[in-house]
């Protein structure tokens, strides 16, 4: 059974064509929205941030928002194995039974930050001049960033009408706010389409920041005045960037993009809106690596893991179900592993990504 796909951009074929898919070649990594979505690229997680990525000698850009942005921390970090397996071992911990209130979750997520990046911790990953982490939320405008919860959840449904009409209009209700390690954003000219404030990351609002990152409106509490981004409600980055419809552009290079699914999702609103994924000038550079379908076909109910599964099901049937997904990911990484080994094999193995306006 074919397990991954690789779907690739124009400009991205050529370069592996010519250069071989080498860790030298990765010039930045994306990272979705999507909770526990994520667990189906548990094995090229590992492999990519332990195995495959720590050969690079350049720097690499980092971006993700929500779960996304967590997995890119990790990948920040110079341990990454050791990082990665705490981390999933801390993410099966959530019990549903002993998190009854939003602010249950809120304090059981502190402690899993404070757990695997404490002060000492969180310096070596911020300093570590092999990777730029960029950790991307929103922060709200009028209604949308009211301190008081009925009038912010009032601008939040204002927002989704307005996003009905016109991606653009969500400008109006929320700024984006991209938290970097390094000098500054990642290609910090192409996502010019909404207003943006570009704020240093530090040790000591690294928990802030991927909190407010994942701040799922109308599920988590909002984040307050983040020390250095300035006064105000922050919130889940995937408002805006759910998938990251951005045309990311390097003069040499590709970017790599794991991803749950094998399309791309621009906003949290537009989930449900098959005519606003993501065509163009973002997949040029782009080398997308997601489970095939026949392998989602595999999984137990046919699906991957997702945010339905905390009430669909009680704790000990989720999280059997989980490691049953986290052990069908591993395929995934056997297969890339294999592909890296035969470079004609490799070029093979692309499918052109959907590129049409």
């Amino acid at each position: 059974m074919k397990a991954l796909q690789l779907i690739v951009g124009k400009t991205a074929r050529d370069r592996i064509v010519e250069h071989g898919l080498t860790p030298d070649l990765i010039r930045l990594i994306v990272g979705a929205s999507g909770g526990p979505k994520w667990l189906i690229l548990k094995g090229l997680d590992r492999f990519l941030c332990h195995d495959f990525l720590p050969q690079a000698k350049q720097k690499i850009d980092l971006v993700g928002s929500s779960i996304g942005a967590w997995r890119m921390t990790v990948y920040a970090h110079p341990d990454t194995g050791v990082t990665f397996d705490k981390f999933l071992e801390s993410y099966f911990s959530f019990r549903t039974e002993t998190l009854k209130t939003t602010a249950d979750l809120t304090r059981a997520s502190y402690d899993i930050l404070n757990e695997l990046y404490p002060a000492g911790e969180a310096r070596r990953l911020i300093d570590n001049p092999q990777r730029n982490l960029n950790i991307v939320a929103v922060r709200g405008k009028g209604v949308a960033g009211s301190k008081k919860q009925m009038l912010e959840a009032a601008g939040i449904v204002a927002a989704a009408g307005a996003n009905r009409l016109s991606r653009d209009r969500l400008d109006k209700f929320f700024e984006r706010v991209v938290f970097h390690s390094g000098e500054g954003a990642a290609c910090p000219d192409v996502w010019q389409d909404f207003s943006r404030k570009d704020v240093k990351l530090t040790p000591e609002i690294l928990a802030d920041t991927l909190m407010a990152s994942g701040s799922i409106p109308f599920v988590s509490e909002p984040l307050m005045d983040i020390a250095g981004a300035g006064p105000g409600v922050y919130r889940d980055g995937g408002v805006i960037d759910y998938h990251f419809d951005v045309p990311w552009s390097y003069s040499d290079g590709i970017v790599l993009y794991p991803h749950f699914y094998d399309y791309i999702v621009p906003g949290w609103f537009d989930k449900s809106r098959p005519g606003r994924r993501a065509t163009g000038k973002v997949w040029d550079q782009m080398l997308m690596l997601s489970p095939s379908p026949e392998l989602v076909a595999s999984l137990p109910g046919g699906k991957i893991t997702d945010r339905t599964d905390f009430t669909s099901m009680n704790d000990d049937a989720r999280l059997a179900y989980w490691q049953c997904v986290v052990d069908e990911s591993e395929r995934m990484a056997e297969e890339f592993a294999e592909l890296l080994d035969d470079h004609g094999k490799l070029v093979d193995s692309l499918q052109s990504a959907r590129v049409e306006i």
